[in-house]
Parts: structure tokens; sequence; C-alpha cells
């Protein structure tokens, strides 16, 4: 029970930060705009830099181990990491890092088959964030070319990495 409040509060504070800020500007994510830049923890141990994605299209995914709706997306993630030439990132929020999430690897009897980084409220909050789960399009260059708020379908995805791969 009070892992569940932990998680609930963990929720609340984010949705509370990215609406009333805590004094810094959140950066400008729109269509168009480049993304923000990152460093973060992956789950090998390794850094990995936003740098090292250009030349790849990127689907940028925040989500949690507890968020039911990120869950459900993960086979979907897997299959576009799998098919698509596209780079999946998925950063995790979940608050213990590593553990949590190799926790529920075991628990569902699930791999990844993509990039899992560790982010943190600030880099959420860099990238508007405000609910998850929460995903970015990202061209090569690494500009934002769509933005989910909210559970998104395979389906959607693959029509717009086609449409990327037809403007490239």
């Amino acid at each position: 029970m009070r892992t569940s409040h932990l998680k609930l509060l963990f929720c609340l504070l984010a949705v509370c930060s990215a609406a009333c800020g805590d004094g810094g500007e959140p950066e400008v994510v729109r269509e168009g705009l480049p993304a923000p830049e990152f460093a973060l923890k992956s789950l090998d141990g390794s850094t990995v830099e936003s740098g090292s994605l250009k030349g790849d299209v990127v689907v940028l995914n925040f989500w949690a181990t507890y968020c039911q709706p990120c869950r459900s997306e993960i086979p979907e993630l897997n299959q576009i990491a799998e098919k698509s030439g596209a780079k999946v990132v998925g950063i995790a929020l979940d608050a213990d890092d590593a553990g949590t999430v190799r926790q529920f690897e075991r628990e569902v009897n699930l791999k990844f088959n993509y990039s899992v980084l560790f982010g943190n409220e600030e880099v959420f909050r860099r990238y508007n964030g405000i609910g998850i789960p929460y995903t970015l399009v990202l061209d090569r260059a690494q500009r934002v070319v769509r933005i989910y708020r909210g559970p998104v379908d395979r389906m959607t995805l693959e029509k717009d990495l086609a449409d990327i791969n037809r403007s490239t």
C-alpha cells in the first residue's frame, strides 16, 4: 500500500511541477523544433547522450513500470524497434532506476528490444512532460515530428515513420 502511495505522489508531483514550474522555464517542445538534449544512464549502465541519436529516426517514449497504459505500449514499441528501422528509446521515470525495471521485466516475463534510459523530473519537465505515457517522434536531425500525450498505437507510429522516410 505504501509503495502505491509513493507512486501516486510522484505522479502528482510531476504534474504539479510541470504545471506550476519551479522557477526554471522548460524548453519549447513543439513539432518542427529540435528536441532538448540529454545525457542519461541506460539499463546496461552506460550513458547515452541525445546527440548520439542524430542520423536516426527516433521514437522517444516516457514511461514508468507502475503506469498501466505505458505497460500496454511496450509490446508495440518492441515491434516498432524490430521492424521499422527507427530507434526506439524508452525513458523510465521510476524512482528506483534499474532495479525496478529489471524486476518488472522478470515479473511480466518481458524483454525490451529497445534502449531503456533512466530519466528524472528535470528531463521530463524539459520535454514539457505532463503525464505518461508521453511519446515524441523525432526525425534524423532530432527535430520533433509528432507529440503524443497518452497512449499511442503501433499503426499510428508506423504511419509517422513512413511519412518521415518518404520525406527524406
